[in-house]
């Protein structure tokens, strides 16, 4: 029987948090009744205020969860999940988003695609948003999305975090999510180091997953927002931190385009975006 170990790091959002691991366990039962795949499923709380570690653990009482801090973010808080869950020895990890909700045969479409690739892919899967439009998934080197195709899986470059399976080959190639990055990176930079190492990523078949994308501008750019606190977002850990840019660029590309987006996220700090201003 094969192990999987299912990641999740969530803060404050106890409600959303329980409908994801709901729509978890669903998939879960689904697969039970094959009898091929043993489930656990790790959750790095990071020092919720709402409740949400008791709340998860009167309805779903096998989480395992791990207490951050509050300095975690979502990036380390995966790293916490994974490093506890890598413990347990699984044949797959399976990243979810708590705002993440599954599709029907989610994970069976991510497993049975790892399975046709061997098991040394990084398996990808494809989120639309509550009007239909790709949110979340794989992407080209650019950012662009990659459209799933409806019956075999496609290549794609770097990813989002929301739903994705990585088997134990390529945990035990490249290991976790780099704990460099605080918030965000950590996953599209997955993709860039698996690229490196030689191993490819694909998106799964169809559209496993409905997410919306997070609403509105960004602080560092809107106008209506003081210069000065705009770029104390831009460095905060959901902004785009310039050091974590410039190492994940770099990674990415090279050093010239690396300082070029530098100045560039500066420059749009500095101009941010018109007809916004209260």
């Amino acid at each position: 029987m094969m192990k999987v170990a299912v990641l999740l790091a969530v803060h404050n959002r106890k409600d959303k948090t329980l409908l994801c691991l709901k729509g978890c366990y669903g998939q879960i039962d689904s697969l039970k009744v094959e009898n091929r795949y043993e489930f656990r499923v790790y959750m790095t709380d990071d020092a919720s205020t709402d409740g949400t570690s008791e709340a998860v653990l009167a309805m779903f009482p096998d989480v395992h969860i791990v207490k951050g801090d509050g300095h975690l973010y979502w990036n380390r808080g995966m790293c916490a999940a994974w490093e506890a869950a890598a413990e347990w020895a699984p044949d797959f990890y399976i990243w979810l988003n708590d705002d993440t909700f599954l599709s029907q045969g989610a994970f069976s479409v991510l497993l049975e695609n790892s399975s046709y690739l061997k098991h040394k892919a990084i398996v990808v899967g494809t989120a639309t948003d509550s009007a239909g439009n790709y949110s979340y998934g794989g992407r080209t080197r650019s950012g662009k999305i990659v459209p799933p195709d409806k019956v075999i899986p496609v290549a794609c470059d770097i990813f989002n975090g929301n739903l994705v399976l990585v088997p134990k080959s390529v945990f035990e190639a490249i290991g976790t999510m780099d704990p460099f990055y605080t918030h965000g990176f950590g996953d599209y930079d997955y993709g860039v180091r698996a690229d490196k190492a030689g191993i490819i990523a694909v998106v799964a078949p169809g559209v496993l997953a409905t997410c919306d994308r997070n609403p509105g501008v960004p602080r560092w750019r809107d106008p209506s927002v003081g210069l000065k606190e705009r770029f104390r977002s831009l460095q905060d850990p959901k902004g785009r931190p310039l050091k974590e840019q410039f190492v994940y660029d770099m990674r990415l590309s090279n050093v010239f385009v690396a300082v070029a987006h530098m100045l560039s996220l500066c420059l749009k700090v500095i101009f941010p975006l018109p007809g916004r201003k209260k």
